[in-house]
């Protein structure tokens, strides 16, 4: 069974007598492009939630902006945003430079472009803003408890810490961001908290201004996320969330958000599922939006079709670290890929790859080009689309739709990550190489010249069949290094190079008069 699957029969189990919707959360900070490490957070409450579905039950996935955040740090690949604006919520700076003239602000500018990169994906969760929730006075009560049990919230933080307790900032601990009225950062100090009337008073180190707010009258206030959290989870009754691995450590973010939701709110932790890091390869730091050290999704669906992209994500365990590389290993994912869906066609899978399957949404009625495929036609033609497109649609094997599917993906990842695979196809015949071969391979050359004449009248099979046979051995391995040899220098005769695409499709797309004319030395 299918990791997601597993989960999703212990959440049908463990809430089989509850009346409302099995709710699974997650939740990502517009703290610049969301990148494909952020990702893993939402597939992987996506998957269960997916998986939900195809047992029966009917969950409620939600995904939490939280943009009511302060902005700590400026991307070094986001530009027209000041310094002056941290510590600031993400919700009350003004878009970066090159935002659209749509975005209302600058969180809303990243969550705008996420929540656009999702839908291409068919992730379409119910989305809560947590700016609206906190100024809308969504979580007025909830405020007004924790500041109410501030001290015994420090007590349970204290058991987490190596660093001793003491009275004096205890006293003086409140568990919130208040954003100040007079320039709206965060660089405000508690003075007193009347609970009584839920009164603040405060000053701020930024712009010196001394006030008051007021929870429910007027507030600009949230909680610490390590306290966030756990309320949350009861406000929206989660069932089940994923975490980082980051949070996920003995006496880490989890660890202390569950005891936090014990002692203070009476609520359960819901279901937890760690998840590791995404890597991109060959790199070994961590991606971060502030660094600019990222992979975003538009970056994986220019070469990787949707459900490719949620399959490399699902394959894997959650607690599996994994690379997402743009190099040969795009070609590897592609086959992979390929030959799960033909098994699937074949009724070949078990149950836990049928399951995988299932999670990509792949349409299993279409016929698509193969990548590897693409690929090869358009290394022969300079990158041309519209000749590709022309020769895929000449096979008369896929439907226009299928192939632009495959076509621009594939030339993309070529025009910008695989320019060596592009080939240069000779003009005139290479009289160089032609005299270095050995007699017989001259000779199998000139038979092969021959057979292009009626390459025409046979099907691939029977092609590359009597293509072989063109060799003289009789013993196995024999003809194997024979066959070898003559698939080089073809290559090597119509390429410069001692390998290339499958010899029918080099006949395709070179012609066969052109390559005649190539391997004529007589």
């Amino acid at each position: 069974m299918h990791w997601a699957f597993q989960l999703a029969t212990e959440l049908i189990e463990k809430h089989k007598e509850d009346q409302t919707p099995i709710t699974c959360a997650s939740g990502v900070s517009p703290s610049g492009y969301v990148h494909v490490g952020n990702f893993r957070e939402i597939a992987t409450t996506y998957f269960v939630t997916q998986a939900l579905k195809h047992l029966g039950a009917a969950p409620r996935y939600i995904l939490s902006w939280d943009d009511y955040d302060r902005l700590r740090k400026i991307p070094k690949n986001v530009s027209g945003v000041s310094e002056e604006n941290i510590g600031l919520p993400y919700t009350k700076v003004a878009p970066p430079a090159d935002a659209d003239t749509g975005a209302a602000s600058y969180g809303n500018y990243f969550e705008k472009m996420f929540i656009g990169d999702l839908a291409k994906l068919n992730i379409r969760p119910e989305f809560i803003f947590e700016t609206k929730r906190y100024e809308g006075g969504a979580y007025n009560e909830e405020l007004a408890l924790v500041l109410a049990k501030r001290k015994e919230i420090y007590d349970i933080l204290s058991r987490f810490r190596t660093e001793a307790a003491n009275e004096e900032e205890r006293e003086a601990y409140y568990p919130i961001s208040l954003y100040c009225d007079q320039c709206g950062h965060d660089s405000t100090t508690v003075t007193n908290y009347d609970e009584a009337t839920q009164m603040l008073s405060y000053t701020c180190k930024n712009c010196g201004h001394e006030g008051t707010q007021t929870i429910g009258k007027h507030q600009h206030i949230k909680l610490h996320w390590k306290i966030d959290w756990p309320m949350r989870w009861r406000y929206e009754k989660v069932a089940f969330e994923p975490g980082g691995k980051d949070h996920s450590s003995k006496n880490g973010s989890f660890d202390v958000a569950k005891a936090i939701a014990k002692e203070i709110f009476d609520w359960k932790a819901p279901l937890y599922q760690p998840y590791d890091f995404v890597n991109i390869k060959g790199q070994t730091m961590k991606m971060s939006s502030s660094t600019g050290n990222i992979l975003t999704l538009p970056d994986l669906l220019s070469i990787y079709t949707p459900e490719l992209v949620l399959y490399l994500y699902a394959k894997y365990q959650p607690k599996a670290q994994f690379d997402l590389g743009l190099d040969d290993d795009v070609l590897r994912n592609y086959s992979e890929f390929e030959r799960l869906v033909q098994k699937a066609k074949n009724t070949e899978l078990d149950e836990t790859n049928q399951q995988l399957l299932q999670l990509t949404g792949v349409d299993l009625d279409q016929v698509y080009p193969s990548f590897n495929h693409v690929v090869s036609i358009l290394s022969l033609t300079a990158n041309n689309t519209e000749i590709a497109k022309e020769l895929l649609i000449n096979e008369h094997v896929y439907t226009e739709d299928a192939i632009d599917h495959i076509l621009p993906r594939a030339s993309y990842w070529i025009e910008n990550d695989a320019t060596s695979r592009l080939v240069t196809i000779n003009q005139t015949p290479n009289r160089d190489v032609y005299d270095q071969l050995t007699t017989p391979v001259k000779a199998q050359v000139a038979k092969f010249k021959d057979l292009l004449a009626t390459s025409g009248d046979l099907n691939e099979g029977d092609l590359m069949q009597a293509i072989y046979d063109l060799t003289d051995a009789t013993d196995k391995k024999e003809k194997r290094a024979e066959q070898k040899e003559l698939f080089s220098a073809i290559y090597q005769l119509t390429l410069n190079q001692d390998h290339g695409p499958r010899i029918p499709l080099l006949i395709k797309v070179v012609g066969p008069e052109k390559l005649q004319q190539l391997l004529d030395f007589n």
